[in-house]
């Protein structure tokens, strides 16, 4: 080549990679600006020389804000930094052209005629939890008109002991009444937020025992507590006595307070037992076993044996009386109700008489003594014996 070429040849050199290099940076930043759109299909499915001022309702966005990228690129042209809040969902990638010139890049093309808003919009009323059925006013409204909706219950019984209540809305209206209106401007969801609820059950047994307060309706999750009273009610021989708790059949904690989490329907009892009073009365000795009992239990009784003051009479238990009859000076009673136990006494003389009759007959024995001494006395005297001479007179009659 001769060295007089050598310049241009450079300079066409230069210039074809600048283009290329243009080119390929440009493609690049298209690809990477449709990159940032889920709709954009892949390189291998674009359509050669497609036009992309296509007139189609189709391409509507049913109500939905897209922004997109305007990517016109020309024979010398780049516009890629223009963002507008367009409807519609139409774009992939094109040839593009210029004078007739088609181009072997793609571009991201938008129509500007026929990305409109549309003029009417969904208004979606629901409920949460879903398909409860008690809301009114979704359906297509014009744009810039108000519309109403309400829920038709504000309760919903799905069982005896669980419900669902109106709390809120929620979504793009918020509030607490059971109506609202919204002016629509766009795509809507409304939805109406219920609370689910529980049924908590209280009750006493037995029948008639104080029934404490905190049945009702409880938010799930909440926790409901309930108290019961610590005092004996009653009179001075039947009573209630507080006995612990039964949630849902099972026996529990046998405090005066109670916690339930309410993440069920439960039912609570508050367990009272009878308690009767036995009474032990004596006029004698000391009673023992006198007090409260459990209806249907076993009190034992006894009284002690007092020691007479009078000599020779002794006092000695005769019985019971009352409500109780035995002939034992310990006994046991089945105290279904109020009870009374008399001991009853008696006087007992045996000793004093058997005293008595030994006086009288130690009294005969002297006297039968006495009787008998006499009787042998009085035959001495009736029959006198001669007596023989004494030593003396003997002695005397032998000097004479």
């Amino acid at each position: 080549m001769r060295a007089k070429y050598l310049p241009k040849f450079a300079i066409a050199v230069l210039v074809l990679a600048a283009t290329i290099v243009l080119l390929s940076g440009q493609t690049a930043q298209v690809a990477a600006k449709c990159a940032d759109y889920s709709g954009c299909i892949s390189p291998n499915q674009y359509n050669t020389n497609q036009n992309s001022n296509q007139n189609n309702s189709n391409y509507y966005g049913y109500g939905y804000n897209y922004p997109y990228s305007d990517c016109y690129y020309g024979y010398s042209y780049w516009d890629s930094d223009c963002y507008y809040n367009y409807y519609g969902n139409y774009y992939g990638y094109n040839y593009g052209s210029y004078y007739g010139y088609t181009y072997g890049y793609p571009y991201y093309s938008y129509d500007y005629s026929y990305y409109n808003a549309p003029s009417d919009y969904q208004l979606t009323v629901t409920t949460d939890p879903a398909n409860l059925g008690t809301v009114t006013g979704g359906g297509t409204y014009s744009q810039g008109s108000s519309a109403s909706f309400s829920v038709t219950q504000a309760t919903v019984q799905s069982s005896s002991n669980t419900q669902y209540i109106f709390s809120h809305w929620s979504g793009d209206y918020s509030g607490v009444g059971s109506s609202g209106t919204v002016t629509v401007n766009g795509v809507m969801n409304i939805v109406a937020v219920y609370q689910l609820q529980y049924y908590l059950t209280v009750d006493a047994q037995p029948s008639g025992a104080p029934v404490p307060q905190g049945s009702g309706w409880y938010n799930a999750g909440d926790t409901a507590t309930l108290t019961s009273t610590a005092q004996p009610m009653g009179d001075t021989s039947s009573r209630l006595v507080f006995d612990g708790w039964s949630v849902d059949g099972q026996s529990t904690q046998s405090g005066t307070s109670l916690s339930v989490t309410m993440n069920a329907p439960h039912s609570v009892s508050a367990q009272y037992k009878q308690q009767y009073y036995l009474q032990v009365l004596t006029d004698q000795g000391v009673p023992y076993g006198a007090g409260w009992y459990d209806a249907g239990s076993t009190a034992q009784i006894s009284v002690s044996t007092p020691v007479s003051t009078q000599y020779g009479v002794s006092i000695v238990f005769n019985g019971w009386q009352g409500d109780v009859q035995s002939n034992s000076q310990s006994t046991s009673v089945q105290m279904n109700k109020p009870m009374t136990a008399i001991a009853s006494w008696r006087a007992d003389s045996t000793v004093l008489y058997l005293t008595i009759a030994a006086g009288v007959i130690a009294v005969l024995v002297a006297a039968a003594i006495i009787a008998f001494s006499a009787t042998g006395r009085n035959r001495n005297l009736s029959n006198p014996r001669t007596k023989p001479a004494t030593t003396s007179e003997n002695n005397t009659n032998e000097a004479d």
